[in-house]
């Protein structure tokens, strides 16, 4: 059971650490999982870009039927959104069933966030584009010894916990560890940004991606409610992914999970609770389609002179692949109907191809990138072997 909520804000400003992310949508997130293994091209480290799904650059305000509360002022934000934020303020009280006794006070509480939409905002397309960022570059940042150091001292602090919660949802513990390592070291850091101004001023800031931050705004006001807690006391990252495994609101709301509690019991704390995280991250990964025992991720065995160009994009029943001669490194009894990947990731040996199964999508769909998948993967390797000695 958990701290009463009463004292959540308070716990929370004091043990979370200002910090720049390498979140996910969330979440962590609640992006769709990808249906072609291309190769997506990470930032420059030493921490990887927060993915969030596009949204249409068309997308625009709804229009209102003047029902709502809106003829207020918004002190905390510039001018120029003043519309803008009357428009949100109706939005969320007409579709997201708000009430404005509880929508224009924490909006107008809550304050623009500059260094938000600084951090958010891609950069201007480059005449000479850098080279690739090879993937063993970007996985090595995440296994240096430190790393492993902190994966070692967690599995030691939750050994038990994590065999348990991998008997319930069907996900090793290594995987769920891969997640915690790249997303907040283990939770030592979580970010310092009100969730509430960062979603808001991305909303307003960034038209390409309205829709999908009104929603997390929506999303995060649901979520104070539950919490029982102001919306400006919820702390997380420049782009709104909360706690040790940096979920978007909608993802807490979503498959937030509460460990051994009743299902009417308190929320689950995702900021203090390994129990709540762990038990989330692994109901996540459930619902975006884990499949307990099946293979993540396999080399593909020696070189046989395959044709693999035909398999570079998309999913491929995985008899196709077996017929053209590629096998993977680590035999798997999977069916031949299986829908998997080939991936060609830049190691150290050079490129190198590798087999990715629907387990390697379902991480997928906790960030949209080959290279961040891969390194849960390769994070879950190294710390089994070190674990097991």
């Amino acid at each position: 059971m958990h701290k009463n909520w009463a004292s959540f804000p308070k716990t929370i400003l004091a043990t979370v650490v200002t910090a720049v992310l390498p979140a996910c949508a969330t979440h962590v997130g609640t992006v769709n999982q990808a249906a072609a293994p291309a190769i997506a091209t990470p930032a420059p480290l030493p921490l990887p870009a927060l993915s969030i799904p596009e949204q249409p650059s068309t997308a625009v305000m709804p229009k209102t039927d003047n029902t709502c509360i809106s003829n207020v002022a918004f002190p905390n934000f510039p001018r120029q959104y003043q519309e803008r934020m009357q428009k949100i303020a109706c939005h969320l009280q007409e579709r997201d069933g708000l009430p404005a006794s509880y929508v224009i006070p924490a909006l107008q509480d809550a304050s623009f966030n500059a260094r938000a939409v600084a951090l958010m905002t891609p950069p201007p397309p480059s005449a000479t584009p850098a080279p690739p960022y090879p993937w063993w570059r970007y996985r090595n940042h995440f296994l240096r010894q430190n790393r492993l150091n902190q994966g070692v001292q967690f599995w030691r602090g939750h050994a038990a916990l994590l065999q348990a919660v991998s008997r319930k949802y069907g996900v090793p513990g290594p995987i769920l560890m891969g997640i915690l390592n790249i997303e907040t070291g283990f939770g030592s850091f979580q970010g310092g940004f009100s969730v509430l101004n960062s979603n808001l001023s991305l909303a307003l800031a960034l038209p390409g991606r309205r829709r999908f931050f009104l929603h997390q705004t929506a999303e995060t006001l649901k979520l104070a409610q539950r919490l029982g807690v102001p919306p400006g006391t919820l702390q997380g990252s420049q782009a709104g992914a909360m706690g040790m495994s940096q979920f978007l609101a909608s993802s807490y709301l979503r498959y937030g999970v509460t460990w051994n509690d009743p299902p009417d019991g308190p929320m689950p704390n995702l900021w203090q609770s390994p129990a709540d995280v762990l038990a989330s991250t692994a109901n996540f990964f459930r619902g975006h389609g884990w499949q307990p025992g099946q293979p993540v991720l396999s080399r593909v065995s020696g070189d046989q002179g395959a044709d693999v160009a035909p398999f570079l994009q998309g999913k491929h029943p995985l008899a196709q692949l077996r017929a053209a001669g590629i096998q993977p490194e680590t035999a798997s009894r999977l069916p031949g109907s299986t829908p998997v990947g080939l991936l060609r990731l830049q190691t150290e040996r050079g490129p190198t191809l590798f087999i990715a199964y629907p387990n390697f999508y379902a991480i997928m769909g906790y960030n949209p990138s080959t290279y961040y998948s891969a390194t849960v993967w390769a994070y879950a390797e190294a710390i089994k072997r070190v674990i097991n000695g």
